[in-house]
C-alpha cells in the first residue's frame, strides 16, 4: 500500500505544480466535493481545530483557489466555495489521474485487470458495509 501512495504522489504533477501542500489540496478536494461548506465543516472534515482550518481557508483565499461568501440565510455563516482557478486545478489532476489510470489498466493482462475488478469490488462492497475497520 506504501508503494501505491508513493506512486500516487509521485504521479500528480498538476499538483506539484501548484506549489500547495498536501493539507491545502485535501482541503480543495473536499470542498469541491461538498461545496458551499463553512470553515467549521472543512475543520471538522480534516480533523484540525477551527483556528487552522480559518488559516488554510485564508491561505487558499489568498492564493486564488477559494473564495469567501455569506450564507443568504444566515449572514453570520461564511461559506467556502472554489475559485475558478481551483476548479481548474482539480480538474488538471483528476484528468492526469485518468489518463494514468487508463495506461496502466491498458497495459495490464486481462486476468490482470479480472483480478483487480474482483478485488475492487469486495474492497467497496466492505467499505460501503461500514465494516472496513478503523484505525
Amino acid at each position: 500500500m506504501a508503494e501505491v501512495r508513493r506512486l500516487s504522489l509521485e504521479s500528480s504533477s498538476a499538483w506539484s505544480e501548484s506549489d500547495l501542500t498536501l493539507a491545502q489540496m485535501r482541503a480543495l478536494a473536499i470542498i469541491g466535493l461538498r461545496q458551499p461548506l463553512t470553515v467549521g465543516a472543512l475543520s471538522s472534515s480534516m480533523g484540525m481545530s477551527l483556528a487552522s482550518g480559518s488559516a488554510l481557508a485564508d491561505r487558499l483565499v489568498r492564493a486564488g483557489f477559494l473564495k469567501r461568501r455569506h450564507d443568504a440565510d444566515d449572514r453570520r455563516q461564511v461559506l467556502l466555495e472554489l475559485e475558478a482557478e481551483g476548479v481548474a486545478l482539480l480538474q488538471r489532476i483528476e484528468q492526469r489521474s485518468r489518463a494514468k489510470m487508463r495506461r496502466a489498466l491498458s497495459a495490464m493482462e486481462p486476468h490482470e485487470r479480472d483480478a483487480l475488478a474482483t478485488a475492487l469490488g469486495g474492497f467497496i462492497r466492505i467499505l460501503r458495509a461500514g465494516s472496513g475497520g478503523s484505525s
